[in-house]
């Protein structure tokens, strides 16, 4: 399957709040902990909005259609990640590009630690996390994973350039099949 991901222009926001409205109840529960409401999505929308400098969303499409996103919260030299990928397009390798694009990123901008929480339930993200190197611990009935970003390298910034031009491939293969198809 192809993917090819981008960061949402921090004036797209409510297109995030839109695509969260698309997904089942439990998949919003397994993300947020509880089953959001619209209203609800509503109000988190307003907040990243309110803080556009420290809120960042990585989306990966597939065929037109965002498949999944991971949510970058910054504070100070912390990052916090939380990933969501749309039932039809999980077991496709989504969630690990996206996780794996999203470290990269944050270690080029000098970010030290890496957080993520998820309910205990979640045993795919628990898994994703243990994969890309995060420690995980119980707290409270939920799961946060967590580690120490490496400084930038020459290696990090030469994947996040390559990344970025597979992206651009990709993007431009599906607006020409787009167009072929018009």
């Amino acid at each position: 399957m192809t993917v090819f991901t981008h960061f949402l222009p921090n004036t797209q926001i409510n297109r995030y709040g839109s695509w969260l409205k698309t997904l089942d109840p439990q998949t919003l529960r397994n993300y947020f902990g509880i089953s959001l409401s619209a209203e609800g999505i509503n109000r988190l929308v307003r907040k990243f909005k309110q803080d556009k400098a420290n809120h960042h969303f990585l989306i990966a499409h597939h065929d037109g259609h965002w498949a999944g996103v991971i949510h970058i919260a910054c504070l100070n030299d912390a990052v916090e990640f939380g990933v969501i990928v749309k039932k039809e397009f999980r077991r496709q390798g989504i969630a690990d590009q996206l996780l794996s694009e999203a470290i990269t990123w944050a270690q080029n901008r000098g970010y030290r630690t890496l957080y993520m929480h998820c309910v205990i339930e979640n045993q795919a993200i628990r898994y994703l996390c243990a994969k890309h190197g995060l420690q995980s611990r119980n707290i409270y009935g939920d799961v946060e994973g967590h580690m120490r970003l490496p400084k930038a390298s020459w290696r990090s910034l030469w994947k996040e350039y390559w990344q970025r031009q597979a992206n651009w491939y990709y993007f431009l293969q599906e607006r020409l099949k787009d167009s072929k198809a018009t």
